[in-house]
Order: C-alpha cells, then sequence, then structure tokens
C-alpha cells in the first residue's frame, strides 16, 4: 500500500471528518448500538473515524486499524480517546485478527486508495462474526463536481483525484466489489453535500490538493503553472463563503454476514 496524501498538515483530516461525519451519521444509525460488542475502523488515520464510531455505535472496544506508523502514534496520543479505544499499525488487505471476532468493521474513504478493494471487502467480512455487520462509505470521484458562479476549480480537483486514486470510481463501483466479495448487501445508497454559505468543503479540497501536490507533480499530472492556478482559485473560493459548491457524491453499503 503506498499514500497518495502527504498527512503532514493534521489539519487536513480533521475538516475531512467535520465534512463527513454528519454524513456518515445517518447511515450508522441503521447498525443496533453493540454494547459489549467490538468494532474495526479500517484505514483511521488520525483516528477520527474511531472515535466517532465508538460514541454512535458505544461498543465496548473500538480498534482502529491504520497502515502509517506515524497516524498511528498521533492517534494513540489523541486526548479524546475514551475507554476502549485504541489503535495498531496494519494491512487493510491482510488483517491479523481471527476470524469472526468483530460485531462491526467499518471503513471510510480508504478504498479509493487501493488496487484490490475487493480483497479488502473480504478481509472484513471474514473477520466479522456472523450477524454482524461490514460498512463502507467512498466517493466517486469521476462523478461530477458543480459549483456557481463558474470556476476552474472542479475541473483542477476532478483531473487531480482521477488521476491519482487507485480506484477513483470506487463509489459507483461499490455495491458491484460486495457482491463479488459475497457479501449480503442489507442497505445501500448515495449522499450529497452542497455548501452555500460556509468554506470547511472548500478548505478541505485546497488542503488535500496542496497534500497531493508532490505526488502529482512528480506523477506528470500537471505543470508547476496550472498546479499553482489550481491552488489559487481554490483559495479565491475559499475567501468567498457564498460561492455555491456541490461535492462529488460518496456512496455507502451495509453488507450483513
Amino acid at each position: 500500500m503506498s499514500y497518495t496524501i502527504d498527512e503532514g498538515n493534521l489539519e487536513r483530516q480533521q475538516l475531512l471528518a467535520e465534512v463527513l461525519n454528519p454524513l456518515t451519521l445517518p447511515i450508522l444509525e441503521l447498525i443496533p448500538k453493540i454494547p459489549g460488542g467490538r468494532c474495526l475502523d479500517l484505514g483511521c488515520g488520525q483516528g477520527h473515524t474511531t472515535r466517532f464510531l465508538k460514541d454512535v455505535l458505544q461498543p465496548a472496544e473500538c480498534i482502529g486499524l491504520e497502515y502509517d506508523p506515524s497516524l498511528v502514534e498521533y492517534a494513540q496520543s489523541h486526548p479524546g480517546n475514551s475507554s476502549g479505544v485504541r489503535f495498531q499499525q496494519g494491512e487493510a488487505s491482510k488483517l491479523d485478527f481471527a476470524d469472526a471476532s468483530f460485531d462491526v468493521a467499518f471503513t471510510r474513504y480508504l478504498l479509493v486508495h487501493l488496487p484490490d478493494p475487493v480483497a479488502v471487502i473480504r478481509e472484513m467480512l471474514r473477520v466479522v462474526r456472523p450477524g454482524g455487520y461490514v460498512v463502507a462509505y467512498e466517493p466517486d470521484c469521476q462523478a461530477f463536481d458543480i459549483g456557481y458562479p463558474p470556476s476552474t476549480a472542479p475541473a483542477f480537483i476532478h483531473r487531480l483525484f482521477t488521476g491519482m486514486f487507485a480506484e477513483p470510481q470506487m463509489g459507483r463501483k461499490l455495491v458491484d466489489s460486495f457482491r463479488a466479495a459475497g457479501a449480503s448487501i442489507a442497505h445501500a445508497g448515495a449522499v450529497l453535500k452542497m455548501e452555500y454559505n460556509a468554506s470547511l468543503l472548500k478548505r478541505t479540497y485546497r488542503l488535500s490538493a496542496e497534500a497531493m501536490q508532490d505526488a502529482a507533480m512528480a506523477k506528470g499530472l500537471f505543470t508547476a503553472e496550472e498546479y499553482s492556478a489550481g491552488i489559487a482559485e481554490w483559495k479565491r473560493l475559499e475567501n468567498d463563503p457564498q460561492a455555491v459548491y456541490v461535492k462529488f457524491p460518496d456512496m455507502w453499503v451495509i453488507a450483513t454476514t
């Protein structure tokens, strides 16, 4: 596994959690709370999703798994960790957990980065007990990005994400990927978000683009002038909270085991 996003700026993941947690909450509320149970969060990053899962599902233990050791260290030291929240380093496609050892396995914005998402879904299904739940929430980066007044920013971020992510169409492929892994799908859906009087989403996009600049330039996706112009346009939008922006859609699946 390799990263296309440099997570040296801790603010980016914090803002992403502020954007995505309200969108994820209605999905998690479809799952019964699991007092005394165990929950696994794959690709936990700084641990925001792990703490969120602990609050919403109320398991006795919630384990965040992350490939990057530096992010694991940060997550472990976070003052917001409650009892039962812990973190460890590991590979999502080769989980070091016994069969049927969790009640829920969850991932958000991870499969889009991976060359074989079906293998990860199979691992999630393996470690969840019969009657448990496997949940994935992923973007579709090749779907529309729209805004008004017109701007070059959506086209820039579309080109960036499409060129850099292993599975930029992960959202639209999610149901089929679960079926290919042998899952029984209980619920699935899509989510949109429009920002019309704030700059949280726009700032998140700008920070994401900045965090991907070195990798994108090394891959030859943009000239230096094109990248500077793209970042400058996102900064302009960020400074205009009344500019309307609709992010690309997210898709989600809840499967039962």
